[in-house]
């Protein structure tokens, strides 16, 4: 998969007609390319999971909108490079709850709030915001997370270099069963053909 791929999945889907009724924060977020690219991958694990046609639609919008509660955090905050300090990472742990907020006022997307909600909890308990674990986390959440981190471990940033695909899957190996839904690992995994059995 490529990003320039990834970027374009959805340009001409059904789901992106939805952006003009949304409030203007959420378009904003809508040609994000991370989020192209979690949308890219989480669709990819639904099909494969064999979610049904409104189940990938409802994933699709919670990557597309994973990180629109980050329009809530200070500039100086979101643009800092790491490492931020205990205050500023306790505002920018706010933001799954900030994106509930934000999502949950467009009548009918209550499920996509929820999972926005809970797309950094911890399949062991330890994340955030709601600390829940296991299957609690609603399954689009779950792919979600493992979509999101790989994305931003294997983009580059300008306080860093992007990791190559073997060493993010690597990452996402050893946080499986405390991060990660280890299933949703193993079928991430199998995504990438080219990378099994590599370290």
């Amino acid at each position: 998969m490529t990003r320039a791929a990834a970027a374009s999945s959805s340009d001409s889907g059904p789901v992106l007609q939805l952006a003009p009724v949304f409030p203007r924060r959420l378009r904003d977020h809508w040609l994000d390319p991370h989020a192209a690219e979690v949308v890219e991958l989480a669709i990819d694990l639904g099909r494969a999971a064999g979610l049904s046609s409104a189940a990938l639609f409802e994933l699709e919008l919670v990557a597309r909108l994973h990180d629109v509660g980050k329009d809530a955090v200070p500039h100086a905050i979101l643009r800092k490079p790491p490492p931020l300090n205990d205050a500023e990472w306790a505002v920018m742990r706010r933001h799954p709850e900030w994106g509930f907020e934000m999502l949950v006022d467009v009548p009918g997307l209550e499920p996509v709030a929820r999972a926005v909600h809970a797309h950094h909890e911890h399949w062991d308990g330890n994340g955030y915001p709601q600390r829940l674990a296991g299957p609690d986390i609603p399954f689009a959440s779950r792919i979600v997370a493992v979509c999101d981190a790989f994305s931003a471990m294997t983009t580059e940033r300008p306080y860093r270099g992007a990791r190559s695909v073997a060493e993010a899957l690597a990452e996402v190996r050893r946080c499986t069963a405390t991060q990660f839904d280890p299933a949703i690992v193993d079928a991430f995994v199998l995504s990438f053909p080219e990378q099994v059995g590599v370290a």
